[in-house]
């Protein structure tokens, strides 16, 4: 194995720990879904449902295809429709609400599963930025010893021009990766926020 797909096997591995981590310590509730049958009587699962089909009946269920609930025929038209979005709403909240209740006892809870989160991620994205400075060296040397064959009327060789396209490369796939990362840790500790004000109302 190359110091190239060692430093990049490092860097998989940190991104992949991170996500099922990150998967673990989930606690926003999922977007319940609509399951019902078009007018071909094929069975649609959509985040929208039409007058139509919700007059005939429908299911509400999680992302995963777990039942929240089930929804007899109801009036046609518009007021289904409306119908239909009110009974997915209260279904995605009391999903959410019992997810909450089962994971945590008070708001200090959350806080501190919030600071243990952020923490993780974090780490991660220090291991990413210190990968990123040591690939910004490595590819810095080998510009440096291009030059110098330049410079002496010699042709670049073929082993550190290969060198200088593959660091190139895993710049910008580490560069990708904490700007994912960065995007992932603010989008936790809102996640974590809307957790603590929900948890608030329930408990209140």
């Amino acid at each position: 194995m190359t110091r190239f797909s060692k430093r990049m096997l490092i860097c998989l591995l940190a991104v992949l720990c991170s996500g099922a981590w990150a998967q673990e310590e989930e606690t926003e509730h999922s977007n319940a879904l609509f399951r019902y049958k078009n007018d071909r009587g094929h069975l649609v699962v959509d985040q929208s449902i039409p007058p139509a089909a919700a007059a005939r009946g429908y299911e509400i269920i999680t992302d995963t295809g777990r039942v929240l609930k089930e929804v007899p025929p109801a009036p046609k038209g518009e007021d289904a429709v409306r119908y239909a979005e009110q009974l997915r709403r209260e279904a995605e909240l009391a999903e959410w609400d019992a997810r909450l209740k089962r994971r945590f006892s008070s708001v200090k809870d959350i806080e501190s599963a919030k600071k243990r989160a952020l923490t993780e991620l974090r780490g991660n994205l220090s291991i990413l930025q210190a990968n990123l400075s040591g690939v910004s060296a490595q590819l810095e040397d080998q510009q440096r010893r291009a030059g110098i064959m330049e410079r002496n009327g010699t042709e670049v060789s073929e082993a550190v021009q290969t060198n200088i396209h593959q660091l190139e490369a895993e710049l910008v796939e580490i560069r990708k990766q904490i700007r994912a990362r960065e995007q992932e840790i603010d989008q936790r500790a809102a996640r974590y926020d809307r957790d603590i004000e929900r948890f608030r109302e329930i408990k209140s």
